[in-house]
């Protein structure tokens, strides 16, 4: 007998190539003038942007370029949508918060993205990444969402 729906078995396809250690992963694939990509991510759970310098990373070895959300905003990338849009039982679309794929006015949580690296190798990169400065206006946190 099978069963449908929720809780039913799902049949996977990639499972046994990689369990056989057949599997190939991103990490694993080269091709030439790959560059690699690290990012500095927020370290605080609420805070305001005031400044992200990149000046440092930018003069160091290999690095080809150091993005922020200023960049993307001027460039005209826009925010990252949902999957697919799902509407409320009156019909109407939801309603969808604009959420950017780096960060540069409010961050929301700790280790949101706030600027890329990519550079020659991922240490590169890596390295790069830890030379951005980013400094905050630290603005309060919920710590406990108990109603009183």
């Amino acid at each position: 007998m099978t069963a449908e729906g929720i809780g039913a078995r799902v049949l996977r396809k990639e499972d046994k190539r990689f369990l056989t250690g057949n599997g190939r992963y991103t990490d694993d694939m080269t091709m030439p003038r790959m560059g690699y990509a690290a990012f500095v991510r927020s370290t605080h759970a609420h805070a305001r942007i005031t400044s992200i310098n990149t000046d440092e990373a930018m003069k160091m070895p290999g690095v080809d370029a150091v993005l922020n959300g200023h960049q993307l905003v001027a460039d005209g990338i826009g925010n990252i949508i949902c999957g697919w849009m799902i509407h409320s039982k009156d019909g109407s679309p939801m309603n969808m918060g604009a959420y950017r794929a780096l960060e540069s006015e409010i961050v929301r949580y700790v280790g949101q993205a706030i600027a890329v690296v990519v550079a020659d190798t991922p240490q590169q990169a890596r390295d790069a990444a830890d030379a951005v400065v980013v400094e905050y206006e630290e603005l309060p946190v919920v710590v406990d969402s108990s109603m009183h």
